[in-house]
Order: structure tokens, then sequence, then C-alpha cells
């Protein structure tokens, strides 16, 4: 059980963070949108500084409680060994 929780924080903080493949690949076309990609879309190409902020901060905040888990169990993994 704690391989599977580790993998599955990890993944998902992957996946909070894939805005380098979506850009090259395909620039968010193809139905590819990441939420990265929304904020470089907002900031750079519709000029909306405002709500690209708040993708900005919207995401760490996602991703914050994911690594807080995971640090977590491996602080509780270290202290068993």
């Amino acid at each position: 059980m704690p391989t599977i929780a580790v993998i599955a924080t990890t993944v998902i903080i992957f996946a909070l963070k894939t805005f380098d493949i979506v850009f090259v690949m395909t620039s968010g076309n193809y139905e590819t949108e990441v939420v990265a990609n929304l904020m470089y879309r907002e900031m750079f190409l519709q000029g909306d500084n405002g709500t690209a902020s708040a993708i900005a901060v919207i995401l760490p905040i996602a991703v914050i409680p994911v690594m807080m888990f995971n640090i977590r169990r491996f602080r509780e993994q270290e202290a068993i060994r």
C-alpha cells in the first residue's frame, strides 16, 4: 500500500506539470489543454493577467497537499527503518 500511495502522488504531480510536453507537441490544440497551458494562454495570448495570476496561484495550492502527503508517508517509512 505505501508503494501505491507514493506512485499515485508522483503521477498526480507529474500530471499537473505537463506544460512543456503539451506546449511543444500540440500547443494546446486538439483538446489537449492542461492547467499550465491555460495559464500561458491567458497571460500571453489573451493578455488577461488577472486570470493567469489566479491560475498560477491555484496550481501550487493543488500540488502542495499531494506533496505534503508524500513527504509524510516518506517520513513514516524512514521512522520504521
